[in-house]
């Protein structure tokens, strides 16, 4: 029986001495936006490079991520059906985007953003095809390290 009493008091001490398991703090706000701003950032500059691959790469892997255009077809559901979309899109166009007007919120793993701006379309020489005033809504989640994107709603608003 001593010898029972003997090992568990050493087990308790050991186990104690072990330290009480850390909590990891959600990151504030600021931090939030600031990476949030960053996908966003990273969003337009490789809508600009007009790679596929390497625009597909800021996606989440679910098969139900979304991609809405302005058109009443840009509906776009699943990885295959945006890469073909985007492949289609980028053959003839480079796209990029002046934020004007950020609002982003989030809660926990989940952050969203309201951006409001113009889109530049550019022919793949570089010269500018247009300019459009341009907003869009973005709903990111969080995997390991950096921001994915779940959903991309753009339209172009109506002249007032």
């Amino acid at each position: 029986m001593k010898r029972v009493i003997w090992f568990s008091m050493i087990l308790f001490v050991g186990l104690s001495s072990c330290g009480s398991p850390h909590t990891v703090r959600p990151p504030t706000a600021a931090v939030v936006d600031g990476e949030v701003r960053q996908a966003l950032q990273e969003f337009s500059d490789r809508a600009g490079r007009g790679d596929v691959r390497q625009f597909m790469s800021q996606f989440d892997e679910g098969a139900d991520i979304m991609m809405v255009g302005s058109g009443g077809t840009q509906v776009f559901k699943g990885r295959a059906a945006i890469e073909a979309w985007l492949g289609q899109v980028f053959s003839g166009l480079r796209l990029s985007f002046q934020m004007n007007r950020v609002d982003i919120s989030h809660n926990g793993e989940t952050a969203w953003a309201f951006v409001e701006g113009t889109e530049t379309q550019r022919d793949l020489s570089g010269k500018v095809l247009g300019i459009s005033p341009y907003r869009f809504t973005a709903v990111l989640v969080r995997r390991g390290d950096r921001w994915v994107w779940r959903l991309f709603h753009g339209s172009t608003p109506e002249k007032e």
